[in-house]
């Protein structure tokens, strides 16, 4: 595998700063609760979830609602953790910034994707952006019923389980970094 330069590192970097110090498109009142940068382990996951679900909580917001952006959390990092690139001694660029607005919990989440999976991530998200509300739980029950995983051990349930539970449409940008690696981030909102 190619080795993740320099060059793409830093240019995360610095969308991780530029989001860390941004607004949200929808409220000019929104602060972060939560960073993070680096990579993404199982354990790494579970704790920041326990963090951010215990600031949701503090936050005012109910515990259909805690589970909710817990949820949501849960998918978008383990993509990020298990379909990331990596280079030869296996590590990973990424962040994670959770927002809060009076209306949503904006979750930010980017890596490093190898190039070649863009096409693919660009059509799951568009085909489910496309859905209302009835045909995404359809499709999740059959997607459940199917019982067909990947190579990764996956059933192809994680941006399926997010567009269900999010709030509003999916809003994401894969953006080329070199031949090899492109940038893939991804904004959730969840309710309130």
């Amino acid at each position: 595998m190619a080795a993740i330069s320099g060059n793409s590192l830093r240019t995360l970097r610095d969308a991780y700063h530029k989001l860390l110090s941004d607004k949200t498109s929808d409220d000019r009142d929104a602060w972060v609760l939560l960073s993070h940068y680096g990579e993404f382990s199982p354990s790494k996951i579970e704790h920041l979830v326990g963090i951010v679900e215990q600031l949701v909580l503090e936050a005012g917001s109910p515990r259909r609602v805690v589970k909710r952006v817990g949820s949501v959390m849960i998918e978008a990092l383990q993509n990020a953790q298990i379909h990331g690139a990596r280079d030869e001694k296996g590590s990973s660029g990424s962040f994670f910034v959770l927002k809060t607005s009076e209306k949503d919990f904006h979750l930010h989440i980017s890596n490093l994707i190898l190039t070649e999976d863009a096409n693919l991530i660009d059509y799951k998200i568009n085909s489910l952006n496309k859905l209302d509300n009835s045909e995404l739980r359809k499709l999740y029950i059959e997607t459940l019923c199917n019982e067909n995983f990947s190579y990764k051990g996956g059933a192809g349930l994680g941006f399926l389980t997010i567009a269900k539970k999010a709030s509003d449409k999916v809003i994401y940008d894969v953006s080329k970094a070199s031949d090899e690696f492109s940038f893939f981030t991804v904004e959730i909102k969840v309710a309130r």
